[in-house]
């Protein structure tokens, strides 16, 4: 059962949000064209996949631009997508495209991307004009359909770079389960079983188009997207005993639209000014239906919601002082509103947020061996919820941020941050929401302060030539402001503040060079753990909600000029929510997947991926208690789950 509905496929706009600025340290690995011919890829993402512990971070993008920065650059320029993931974006930038990539581990000269340790620049080329394209195919249960198509063309004309692009997809993905029923709780006696039948279809098209032209001293880039995307999601509930087959269906349309630009100028004082600017909106409507036998569908939940963001940054910056030193402001408008209608009720919601950031940057090369960055930013800003705003809210915040390096040798670093951080509010939580897989209603919060945190981490990187390379990550935070569940007035929950919480973990990724076994091999190791510690009012101390403790992810890989191959296997998780009657445990069992990508010839390139191959089995476990989790517990429910392989045949070539 797909329970978390993957982020929306949509346009490849991006605006700069960092002017280009490397002008001091050098690249700690530089891949120009002709040793990017020796990778088998299709596409910036494959490309960024085969470098050996490389992790591909994004930030936040729900308001503004000061979030939304990853660690992955574009001709020194950090690519943003308010709609798409950097994966997607990435996956839309043809390897015939890119003339080089270069490496920065631990320090790099990009100031503004302070909290990161691992940089990836991605160097395109300067050519005529070009065509693109890509198809893909997927084979699953009893479907074999085209489920994606682009083309994308560059082209020159007078002094403007011009990229256009189309996108088709035609999404599906299928499950099937058994939901048991235990309304004695000290016995295993099975009171109600159903079959569960599960189908979603994702079906869209995106446009969007990028033009850039040089200008005295400078550029300017103009950018537009736009699409339409339609889900349905469908579930199918058959009783064990003699009874009528009922089921819910969700049919959710959304479009939406953006513009932006991005102006740079080189200043006579060698500093760098930079105009970014975008307008967004979207609309979606959404329809959920219950029916029951053989009588007619009935709708059971309607919302049609607004989506509007402005958002104008200016900065300035000095790449070849020693301190490079940046300074700048961001503002942005943002308001989301709702109409909801929900068992013969109506609510009219409605959230807006102004807010002005500025901010200061800066990186000193303290000795060789050391290196200091810090930026400091003071996030206001006027948070109204509510009818006519009634609730109102403002907040003015300190976001300090520090990170020191520091070169062991030539194969070790290590790197110390701290920061103090703000997390965006997702305007979602102030709307009311009806999950169809578990019928359980939520309400939207009237007052909801955003989630703030201390962290503080150490970052040591190791590389043994030719041998292996490791990176580890421990951290911890003070939560303040977190965002739990708990029960409203009309028995329904809603996610509002519930105080202090102490989360802190591990990353670690290793790559480990196997060629005396088989040349051109590695074996690759990504583990994360998690833990929290929250004085839960309801059932005392525990973790805070969807937290998964422990991921772990071994994988095998050959790359070469004209063929790469290998199979990953993800071992169980666990993934745990707290309602305030209820504890939802998801389990998900062994999980492997395969890939062989080869490069036919004629500028064909050819990828083929077979995921769940074992057949993925998740097992939903429903603790329900009688009023809240306080109290006793009152019956259970368990959904055995499972998705059969997927075959995914992907082609892609330029003309």
């Amino acid at each position: 059962m797909n329970r978390f509905k993957p982020a929306l496929l949509a346009s490849s706009l991006f605006c700069a949000v960092v002017a280009p600025v490397y002008a001091q340290d050098q690249a700690d690995s530089v891949f120009n064209e002709a040793a990017l011919a020796q990778f088998s890829a299709q596409h910036a993402l494959d490309l960024l996949n085969q470098l050996p512990t490389f992790v591909l971070t994004e930030g936040s993008n729900e308001r503004g631009l000061s979030g939304a920065s990853s660690n992955v650059l574009i001709d020194g320029i950090v690519p943003l997508s308010k709609s798409d993931s950097i994966e997607t974006l990435l996956r839309q930038l043809p390897t015939n495209q890119i003339a080089g990539l270069e490496l920065y581990t631990g320090q790099h000269p990009f100031s503004q991307l302070s909290e990161y340790t691992q940089i990836v620049n991605i160097l395109i080329k300067d050519q005529g004009t070009s065509l693109d394209w890509r198809a893909e195919l997927h084979s699953q249960h009893s479907d074999h359909e085209l489920s994606e198509a682009m083309v994308s063309m560059q082209t020159h004309h007078a002094d403007w770079h011009h990229s256009a692009s189309v996108k088709w997809v035609n999404n599906h993905a299928y499950s099937s389960g058994e939901l048991m029923q235990y309304t004695d709780v000290q016995s295993d006696q099975v009171a109600n079983s159903e079959r569960e039948h599960f189908a979603e279809r994702e079906q869209g098209v995106q446009l969007a188009l990028i033009s850039r032209t040089p200008l005295h001293n400078g550029t300017l880039q103009l950018n537009a997207s736009a699409q339409q995307t339609d889900w349905l999601t469908r579930y199918r509930w058959t009783p064990a005993l003699p009874a009528p087959v009922n089921g819910t269906k969700d049919i959710e349309q959304v479009d939406e639209y953006e513009l932006g630009f991005d102006w740079q100028r080189q200043t006579a004082t060698d500093w760098q000014m930079q105009l970014t600017g975008l307008a967004r909106r979207e609309q979606s409507d959404l329809s959920i239906q219950e029916w029951f036998g053989q009588s007619a569908a009935q709708t059971t939940f309607e919302q049609r919601e607004h989506a509007r963001e402005q958002v104008l940054r200016l900065a300035y910056s000095d790449p070849s002082h020693d301190l490079q030193p940046s300074i700048g402001i961001e503002g942005s408008y943002n308001s989301v509103s709702a109409d909801t209608r929900h068992a013969d009720e109506a609510e009219n919601s409605k959230v807006t947020e102004t807010r002005f950031e500025p901010f200061v940057a800066a990186s000193w090369q303290v000795a060789p061996q050391w290196q200091l960055s810090g930026k400091l930013a003071l996030e206001q800003a006027t948070l109204k919820s509510g009818h006519n705003g009634a609730q109102s809210q403002q907040h003015r915040l300190l976001k300090p941020q520090l990170k020191l390096g520091y070169d062991l040798s030539a194969d070790s670093q290590l790197t110390f941050s701290a920061l103090h951080q703000v997390e965006q509010l997702d305007f979602g939580l102030f709307q009311s929401s009806q999950s169809s897989g578990f019928a359980r209603t939520q309400n939207g919060s009237t007052q909801l302060k955003p989630m703030q945190y201390t962290e503080l981490m150490l970052t040591w990187q190791y590389a043994r030539a030719d041998w292996f390379e490791f990176t580890l990550s421990p951290f911890y935070q003070w939560q303040q402001d977190i965002h739990e569940y708990q029960v409203q007035n009309n028995g329904n929950g809603a996610i509002v503040n519930a105080g202090r919480a102490r989360y802190f973990g591990l990353d670690t990724e290793w790559s480990i060079n196997t060629r005396f076994l088989l040349s051109d091999s590695r074996v690759e190791l990504s583990y994360a753990w998690r833990d929290a510690r929250f004085a839960d009012p309801l059932s005392g101390p525990r973790p805070i909600t969807e937290l998964t403790p422990h991921e772990l992810i071994i994988g095998f890989r050959r790359d070469q000029a004209r063929l790469s191959w290998g199979f990953e296997a993800f071992l169980p998780t666990r993934f745990r929510e707290y309602y305030h009657d209820e504890i939802l445990t998801e389990r998900a069992n062994t999980e492997l997947s395969a890939f062989v990508q080869t490069q036919i010839g004629g500028g064909l390139s050819l990828t083929v991926e077979l995921d769940t191959l074992n057949n993925a089995r998740y097992q939903y476990h429903r603790a329900i208690y009688e009023t809240d989790r306080s109290s006793s517990l009152q019956s259970r429910e368990q959904l055995s789950e499972s998705i059969k392989p997927k075959l995914s045949v992907t082609l892609s070539g330029n003309l």
